[in-house]
């Protein structure tokens, strides 16, 4: 189709027409802060399951105009995916498998292998399929498909489940990202014994931690959309198992706005969540003991205090706080005091310890890794010599995450993953045969709803509201789930470092957040309750659901536009190099983008973009406009690689005929904008 294009020259300025961004932030609302509501009695939300159906008029329509494509399927052990094999193959389309195996080995023209345990071989299998034209722009995983689901849970069997599952995803994602192509790509992953979507089914959780890179990969690549459907595996050959696989295949042929989807018996099932109230508590809590014992992991934190400080104050408890470094022992608290900066933070730890003990509390500060078996079997048999059988577990260990897929390692991913799913591996090894009245895991509604740079931490709580799950039928204890939403004063939103650009950002959502107080009147609320996961949400949190799973993506980049509209431009800052000015249109354009981004009058070729002030959120920035400027999909990850813009432009560009190039980029750049306006003016309209 043909389409006219503006009459002036490229002369660097802007022609476009103004009330674009107005129509594109009614398509694509930027999130905002919602009201806090009074009554805390609303906070409260539960996961449920609801019947849902296919389109079937969409679906007919999409299965009669399916052109050939590539489709890359990551096959199980189950039989499931050589079922799906089979019918794609005979609906015309290209289907190349992957098994598990040692390492990369092309079996024949549509069969590899690779093992999953080595990024590279992601990348290798990608670059053979661009190679051989083959690039798949719909992607079936089904490597969480298992034969059986654990009854107990082993740590190498855990492990294996991530290997497949979560650092999969991972790994699969980079590796279409440094393709830098603007195709669109669709991932769905296929599994069993993930959703508790029937109170008796069995669970498991190991496999939870999944859905963090399902819903943050999305966040991150605006070209990737990703959706998880857990089945219950038929017997081979049975009318069942062709009836699930005709419904996976359904919904292969439609694109959909709902992530998390489930089929049990031939039905179709979506997560939801609905409101629930929770009244205050007329009488004390029941669970808690005057006097009782109770050890909270991540107990000097700041959460784990707020608590200490309300079980002290009010049932002059016995409390194990355990922290994961080394702690001084009470006897030296005072000299600790004397000999240390009043603001230092282990001193305010001890007065804070102090002012426990002055309400009636008695406290043991151990040190202990709680992803460390050992370590924590010693420190809970201190506990137990010191104060005698404990009466319930609060664990709040935890790492926040922030660091975006592309530049996340094995070793950064695993260091937020541990405390939650090892460390709640290792308490339930220890206390599975201790008769507790609670086991309350410390979760956050980013396992629900994602968050830029957080997909590790958005997986390990998936792995706590799925353990909650799994338990809450096996023993007796009451254990359950809490997905906290901010905290005002006290918490991971607080105390994590964040770039300037974000800084006004958090500030106008932590003044919506949980303060202590009301945080320790939604924890008493929750344990007088049965429910195994409870949302706690000041705003309505129906609307950011609904928001999360909306078609319409939030990208990252235009968050910060809102947030940083404008800034005064400065001089040139004094730098390790001189200032060589842009040699051709290509530098040109990429040091107007910085210029006007950085808020810098003059930027020059070898000019370093860290120097200059950028960081890693000023840099998607800088990266989403370059992608738009030139019809590209850059990785954030590659301005850390080029950090100058003449190293930039020789990786956008590598071709001899650089001008010729450039201007057919901008060209296809302007025409898609254009395109995309269109479609927003004509949605608008009608």
């Amino acid at each position: 189709h043909r389409l006219p294009l503006p009459t002036y020259p490229f002369e660097r300025q802007r022609y476009w027409i103004e009330p674009q961004k107005q129509q594109q932030q009614h398509h694509h609302p930027t999130p905002v802060s919602l009201a806090k509501k009074s009554d805390i009695t609303e906070w409260f939300y539960i996961p449920f399951w609801k019947p849902s159906l296919l389109p079937p008029a969409q679906l007919e329509v999409q299965q009669q105009a399916t052109p050939k494509s590539c489709v890359l399927l990551f096959v199980d052990e189950c039989g499931l995916g050589d079922k799906l094999v089979k019918q794609l193959q005979q609906q015309n389309q290209d289907v190349i498998t992957v098994k598990v195996g040692q390492n990369l080995t092309k079996l024949n023209e549509s069969e590899y292998t690779l093992n999953p345990q080595q990024s590279g071989d992601y990348d290798a299998l990608i670059q053979e399929l661009l190679r051989q034209q083959k690039l798949p722009q719909k992607i079936v995983h089904l490597w969480s498909v298992t034969p059986s689901c654990q009854q107990q849970l082993e740590f190498e069997k855990v492990e294996q489940a991530q290997t497949r599952g979560f650092y999969s995803l991972l790994f699969l994602a980079k590796a279409f990202a440094r393709q830098q192509t603007n195709d669109n790509f669709e991932i769905t992953v296929i599994s069993n014994h993930l959703q508790p979507v029937t109170p008796t089914e069995l669970v498991s959780p190991e496999k939870a931690t999944l859905l963090g890179a399902i819903k943050v990969i999305p966040q991150e690549y605006a070209n990737i959309t990703c959706r998880s459907i857990d089945v219950t595996v038929p017997l081979p050959g049975s009318w069942q198992q062709q009836k699930l696989v005709e419904s996976l295949l359904g919904e292969l042929s439609i694109s959909s706005c709902e992530k998390v989807i489930a089929y049990r018996g031939g039905n179709r099932w979506v997560q939801c969540f609905e409101p629930v109230r929770l009244e205050q508590p007329k009488s004390n809590t029941p669970r808690l003991k005057q006097g009782g014992v109770y050890l909270i992991t991540g107990g000097l934190g700041g959460i784990g205090l707020v608590v200490a400080e309300y079980l002290a104050q009010n049932y002059k408890a016995k409390l194990v706080l355990i922290g994961r470094r080394a702690f001084p022992v009470q006897q030296e608290w005072s000299e600790w005091l004397v000999t240390h900066d009043f603001n230092d933070a282990i001193s305010c730890k001890i007065r804070k310890l102090q002012q426990l003990q002055q309400l009636g509390a008695e406290v043991l500060v151990l040190g202990a890794d709680v992803t460390d078996l050992q370590q924590m079997r010693q420190a809970i048999a201190s506990a137990h010599s010191t104060f005698g059988p404990l009466n319930g577990v609060f664990h709040a260990a935890g790492v926040p995450g922030g660091s975006v897929i592309q530049r996340k390692t094995w070793e950064e991913a695993e260091s937020i993953l541990a405390p939650k799913v090892k460390g709640t591996l290792v308490l339930d090894a220890i206390l599975k045969d201790i008769q507790l009245d609670f086991f309350i895991l410390t979760s956050s509604i980013n396992s629900i709803l994602g968050g830029f740079g957080q997909v590790d931490y958005c997986a390990a709580n998936a792995f706590l509201d799925a353990f909650a799950h799994c338990n809450i039928t096996k023993s007796h204890t009451f254990i359950t789930s809490i997905n906290w939403d901010t905290w005002q004063e006290v918490g991971m939103a607080v105390n994590t470092a964040v770039s300037k650009q974000l800084q006004q950002l958090r500030a106008e959502n932590l003044k919506q957040g949980i303060l202590p107080q009301e945080g320790i009147d939604a924890l008493t609320r929750i344990l007088e309750s049965t429910i195994p996961q409870v949302v706690v949400s000041p705003s309505d949190f129906l609307n950011l659901f609904q928001q999360h799973n909306s078609n319409q993506k939030i990208l990252i980049s235009e968050v910060l536009e809102t947030i940083n509209k404008s800034q005064a431009t400065h001089p040139r800052p004094q730098l390790s190099n001189d200032f060589v000015a842009p040699r051709n249109d290509i530098e040109q354009k990429l040091a107007d983008i910085w210029q006007k981004i950085l808020g810098i009058e003059r930027i020059g070729i070898h000019d370093n973009f860290f120097e200059l002030g950028g960081d890693s959120l000023i840099g998607i920035q800088v990266i989403s406009q370059v992608n738009n400027a030139f019809d590209l999909n850059v990785p954030i990850a590659k301005l850390y690689e080029c950090p100058t813009l003449s190293s930039m432009a020789k990786i956008l560009i590598p071709e001899e005929d650089e001008k010729t190039n450039f201007e057919q980029r901008l060209l296809r750049g302007q025409r898609r904008r254009q395109m995309k306006m269109q479609k927003i003016l004509d949605e608008s309209s009608s």
